[in-house]
């Protein structure tokens, strides 16, 4: 996989790689605009369900909270660890791990670690986009307001106000989607769904989000990163027809001699 990327980009130099990266980003955004578009019975199944999910937690919204208060250890080694994981949803350490992604292809000439550094940053600007703009509209109140999670403030750029949906949960989902989708290894996916999982739980025991908000969050990252995956393949699709199409004789030399073979 390596040896055939650098053939195929041996004559590139990094702007032509950086300017087809860029062109096809936006040819993937295209895509998935277009894709969400056409909205369909199983957009709208996939939307129920997301819907269902989220209104059934809301009752457990505030008895978790309470029972999370209560049962806190400041200072212990659960906690700890949770401060840890928490990271994995930050904005500096997804955006680092997908830039540093990308550029760990670029230096050393691996397509497919620098495709994959770009699909993660795609991942992470469509599922922000939906989760910054949806809190901003919702403004939904966070847990340590300590004023139920039924008070909203609409249209506000109040971060107290910011609990639905939870960007945390949403970027380490995403991550966990994307990079299982590339590594495909059951060990990959077990893993970084695991630390997904765990940083919901820290929004959780850090009173950031209610149960509700996280399932929603975790929604919005998961089909974000299928998404940007749909748009790749199709993308990929697209270049093999091309290429087959124009592509209408093959040369060779085999141990039999020389073949030459035409396609009508």
């Amino acid at each position: 996989m390596i040896t055939n990327s650098l053939i195929c980009e041996e004559n590139k130099n990094v702007i032509d790689i950086l300017s087809d990266d860029f062109n096809s980003a936006f040819g993937d955004v295209g895509f998935i605009y277009r894709d969400i578009s056409n909205f369909d019975s199983y957009t709208a199944l996939k939307l129920g369900a997301i819907g269902v999910g989220t209104v059934a937690l809301i009752p457990v919204d505030e008895p978790l909270y309470n029972y999370i208060e209560n049962n806190k250890v400041e200072e212990s080694n659960e906690e700890e660890f949770l401060e840890v994981v928490d990271n994995f949803g930050t904005i500096p350490v997804a955006d680092g791990l997908a830039v540093g992604t990308y550029l760990v292809g670029l230096t050393f000439g691996d397509e497919y670690i620098r495709t994959t550094g770009r699909l993660m940053v795609e991942s992470l600007v469509l599922s922000g986009f939906i989760t910054i703009s949806s809190r901003i509209i919702i403004g939904r109140s966070r847990p340590y307001n300590r004023i139920g999670n039924g008070t909203f403030r609409p249209f506000t750029f109040d971060f107290l106000y910011h609990s639905f949906p939870s960007g945390h949960v949403t970027v380490s989902f995403a991550l966990a989607t994307l990079l299982s989708n590339r590594i495909d290894r059951w060990w990959a996916t077990a893993g970084l769904y695991t630390l997904a999982a765990l940083n919901t739980t820290s929004r959780l025991y850090f009173s950031e989000h209610w149960a509700s908000d996280t399932f929603v969050s975790a929604s919005i990252g998961v089909l974000s990163a299928l998404a940007v995956i749909k748009a790749y393949e199709n993308s990929i699709e697209k270049k093999n027809k091309k290429e087959t199409k124009e592509r209408k004789y093959d040369f060779g030399i085999s141990p039999l001699g020389i073949q030459f073979q035409y396609r009508f």
